[in-house]
């Protein structure tokens, strides 16, 4: 009981104040109804701030199923330009047909990161899709338009890929409005840096040059966004090696787009014949 009266004793100027504010508010609204309008407007707007305050809350909340959403329609708009692009290069000026799937050399798929590593000489990423969903091996990743690695294995459920941050991941790179090319590979040391090589002296390599996809890979889509030159030296008086900043933010990957070339091992199989033979 005592201390109850102790804690009654420490809020008594609060409670004082709190009685002799509302009754000034009460007499100050019931003064004109001119202060009475007042007070309901202000009310009215604080009661709009709080619910506006709710409703950002709860987008905050479904921000997760939203940008799934997007992804799965970037997917699906990906595969249509694909298939625009080539009725394009077959006929050029067709007119615009309704899309068919079955037109587009890629299959495009939605998914989400579940584990991501970094920080090992071999890095992978596990999704949250598998061979039910359409996930196939051998399928690019791809997060705003650049790599970030290719499926190895599926279960029914879940794809585990090849990270681009694995000392074991190779592909072709092209200087963006050149022909010339080089391979592409990560060296281990950074997180956000691959590296560029084997690019002929004659391609007149800038730093900030933009360097994409070619159409050499199986896997990539052709023009898919690596990195940007960071700086390169001349090797031997014949080719460049060079540095790139990656495009793709490898450390906060979530909702990604896979990408399938249809005519993968149709193409593999006649290129392993010809070697062979």
């Amino acid at each position: 009981m005592y201390r109850f009266l102790l804690f009654l004793k420490k809020i008594l100027f609060v409670l004082l104040f709190a009685v002799i504010e509302a009754a000034a508010l009460h007499y100050y609204a019931g003064s004109s109804s001119y202060n009475q309008a007042k007070l309901i407007n202000a009310s009215n707007r604080l009661a709009g701030g709080v619910y506006a305050g709710m409703a950002d809350v709860r987008r905050y909340f479904t921000l997760g199923r939203e940008n799934r959403r997007l992804t799965e329609e970037v997917a699906s708009l990906r595969a249509q330009l694909d298939a625009a692009r080539k009725r394009e290069a077959v006929q050029p000026g067709l007119p615009e047909l309704p899309f068919a799937a079955d037109s587009a050399e890629f299959v495009y798929r939605a998914a989400r990161v579940i584990k991501n590593s970094l920080t090992r000489s071999e890095n992978f990423i596990t999704l949250n899709r598998g061979a039910d969903d359409g996930i196939e091996p051998d399928m690019a990743i791809l997060t705003g338009g650049a790599i970030a690695g290719y499926v190895l294995h599926c279960n029914a459920r879940f794809s585990v890929a090849m990270s681009v941050l694995n000392t074991k991941f190779r592909t072709s790179g092209r200087i963006l409005g050149t022909d010339y090319f080089g391979s592409v590979y990560w060296d281990g040391h950074s997180y956000d840096e691959v590296m560029f090589t084997e690019v002929p002296k004659y391609a007149e390599l800038q730093a900030g040059d933009t360097i994409v996809t070619t159409d050499y890979s199986a896997i990539f889509p052709p023009d898919m966004l690596i990195g940007t030159v960071v700086d390169f030296e001349l090797f031997n008086g014949t080719y460049y090696n060079a540095r790139l900043k990656l495009f793709a933010n490898m450390g906060s990957l979530n909702n990604v787009v896979l990408a399938g070339y249809r005519h993968r091992e149709e193409r593999r199989e006649l290129e392993e014949r010809t070697e062979r033979n």
